[in-house]
């Protein structure tokens, strides 16, 4: 499928309100604004205009989806596509079961075209500010002002490499897992993927596939899940019912079916996960790791698991335990950043880790009236499912926010 995209330019705007005031001499104005046009950025900005609120969308790069399209070719969804949509069409049926990453371009270049989303691209937020009563953006064009603002630039916004000791004259192949792009290109060559998350194991079980030789360097035990429990997709199970009932019990029927979907792991290197799945996610915001076979490869004798890595030397990747390697290439599946602090860490709206305080669509924070965050983070039990559910939360604020704001326009003076 072309990754060529059918929104990669200014889709048609209607006529933006310029203002002048001493700060700049024209600042465009929107009642509502959304940085960025991933799949919550679109959801948010089709919410907003369903509620009658004139909506553009802001993204830096030239086409929507555009983390996506980076993406490696062999990269799907581990959500099962009936629930993996934005509001309206979903995702054909030829996409079968876990759409590819081309799938969720050609999707999500589709709901922009087909709902006459308002993208301007190739335009930066740089800050943002609260001015009397409105956002005021500074971006890499011109300043805009809104009433109504929506951060939606994607809880992968920055990779994070690991500061190892010798890492600036390391002899080998040393990339982060957002600029691994085919597991073919490493095929016969060795590879050591660092971390052991949803990417770690993605990235891993693909390599082996392609026929590297794949060693999977691990902190402690994950929390694993399969897409599917004999036969049948895993996140109905937990959209319906485990999402429902007391995380400890969740966790306890989580680890049951783990147990009989991998069995004792621990003979092959992987120990049980300090936490159970719910746990962690509670208290750590981390996403359980979904193997697609690299539990299979390791059964085989097709790859292996070792400790931590502690640095870095010439050729050499040395372990915690001691032990030394000489992979031809390390792929470091370590995570991501938020990247907001740049944007609004100012406001006081952010935790100490970086992620939104209100980072589930609505109410805002306190201390930032009318500035939204969507897609910032969500349960395991789907991204693209959970973006529509914070932008129809997002909308209904702003709605009720406007109805308030109009019943004290109308107020008589003096009441």
């Amino acid at each position: 499928m072309p990754m060529t995209s059918a929104t990669s330019r200014v889709l048609p705007l209607a006529a933006p309100h310029a203002v002048t005031d001493e700060k700049s001499n024209a600042i465009e104005s929107h009642q509502a604004i959304v940085v960025g046009a991933g799949s919550a950025g679109l959801a948010a900005a089709f919410a907003l205009r369903k509620r009658g609120f004139e909506t553009l969308v802001i993204e830096r790069s030239d086409s929507v989806g555009a983390r996506w399209r980076s993406r490696y070719d062999e990269l799907r969804l581990n959500s099962w596509r009936p629930m993996s949509r934005l509001q309206g069409q979903g995702m054909p049926r030829r996409c079968g079961r876990y759409p590819s990453r081309d799938d969720v371009v050609a999707y999500l270049d589709g709901f922009a075209t087909r709902n006459q989303i308002r993208v301007q691209f190739n335009r930066t937020l740089t800050t943002v500010e609260r001015d009397n009563g409105q956002w005021l953006l500074t971006t890499s064009t011109t300043p805009m002002r809104a009433n109504y603002l929506v951060i939606a630039t994607g809880w992968d916004a920055v990779p994070q490499m690991p500061e190892w000791p010798g890492r600036g004259t390391f002899a080998a192949e040393l990339i982060h897992s957002s600029d691994f792009r085919n597991a073919r290109e490493y095929r016969d060559r060795s590879v050591l993927v660092v971390g052991a998350g949803n990417s770690g194991f993605d990235i891993a079980s693909h390599l082996v596939k392609a026929g590297a030789r794949v060693t999977l360097s691990m902190r402690s035990g994950p929390n694993l899940a399969s897409r599917e429990f004999f036969g049948i997709p895993g996140q109905p199970l937990l959209v319906y019912f485990l999402d429902h009932i007391p995380s400890k019990l969740a966790d306890f029927i989580v680890s049951i079916v783990q147990r009989l979907t991998f069995g004792d792991l621990s003979r092959y290197g992987i120990p049980l996960a300090p936490e159970g799945l719910y746990a962690n996610y509670r208290h750590h915001h981390r996403n359980p790791a979904v193997d697609d076979g690299f539990v299979a490869a390791l059964k085989r004798g097709d790859g292996q698991v070792v400790a931590e890595v502690q640095r870095l030397e010439g050729r050499d990747v040395v372990l915690v335990d001691g032990r030394r390697l000489q992979p031809d290439a390390v792929v470091c599946a370590t995570g991501y950043r938020r990247g907001l602090a740049p944007l609004v860490g100012h406001l006081g709206v952010l935790r100490g880790d970086g992620v939104p305080f209100s980072y589930s669509g609505a109410p805002e924070h306190p201390a930032a009236p009318r500035l939204y965050f969507c897609g910032m983070w969500g349960q395991f039990s789907g991204q693209i499912r959970l973006g529509p559910i914070h932008a129809r939360r997002i909308a209904r604020a702003a709605a009720r926010d406007r109805r308030q704001r109009r019943g004290l326009s109308r107020q008589p003076a003096g009441s």
